[in-house]
């Protein structure tokens, strides 16, 4: 009987704060020592409850349109900033890992690995829906979107229709809207030659979607009358 008592006393230290259980904990992973804490399940807010259907450490799994299941593994990100675009059709949130970030997109009218576009950053649509386009140059995508890249919204899927990583030596790159439906906005800064510090002052070029994708360069926000052309005749 005494023996037995002490393997109980034995059992309930284990169990306890700081016990040998505490001791073994893993050691923290790359990731836990960058932000300085154990990484934890994000939490959802409660407007995206409906689309959420489980959210722990390691994965989300986001309901399809049709009430499928797409997974996706954050054991190595954590996910940040929610949001949503046209009217829910997407689910999206930006997250940072160790040394890389990024944006992941969800289309929820598919399924499984196809509905998951990494965008590096968050999307812009134009204003009728039809197309949404992101850019990201990071040199830290860790297999996210690294160019600029348009999509086209269709009702089964989203089609990648123009991507490119042949863009002009710049920085802080980003989507500046669709002044047209048909044409999107992009600007940069360049690097300055012999300086750390990047120009001022932005430069910009518009892409336009018709038969063919057509690109122009401006020192201003361009209105999309196009010269250039690129892609099949």
């Amino acid at each position: 009987m005494r023996r037995r008592r002490i393997e109980l006393a034995l059992a309930v230290l284990l169990l306890l704060p700081g016990g040998a259980q505490a001791a073994q904990a893993p050691p923290m992973t790359e990731l836990e020592e960058s932000l300085g804490r154990r990484k934890v399940a994000p939490v959802i807010p409660a407007e995206f409850g409906p689309m959420v259907r489980e959210a722990t450490r390691d994965r989300l799994v986001v309901r399809s349109l049709a009430g499928a299941d797409i997974v996706i593994d954050i054991r190595e990100m954590e996910p940040e900033r929610f949001v949503r675009f046209a009217d829910g059709r997407y689910f999206g949130f930006s997250f940072i890992g160790y040394e890389f970030f990024g944006f992941l997109l969800i289309d929820r009218a598919l399924a499984g690995e196809e509905a998951v576009l990494a965008t590096g950053r968050a999307p812009v649509f134009a204003s009728d829906g039809r197309h949404f386009a992101a850019v990201q140059l990071s040199g830290a995508s860790f297999g996210n979107l690294e160019g600029l890249s348009i999509w086209e919204v269709r009702s089964d899927r989203s089609v990648q229709i123009f991507l490119s990583d042949v863009l002009p030596n710049g920085e802080d790159w980003r989507i500046d809207g669709w002044p047209r439906n048909d044409c999107v906005s992009v600007s940069w800064r360049e690097r300055r030659p012999g300086s750390a510090e990047p120009s001022p002052d932005r430069l910009h070029f518009g892409v336009e979607i018709g038969e063919r994708i057509a690109i122009s360069v401006s020192h201003e926000i361009p209105g999309c009358n196009v010269t250039d052309a690129t892609g099949d005749d």
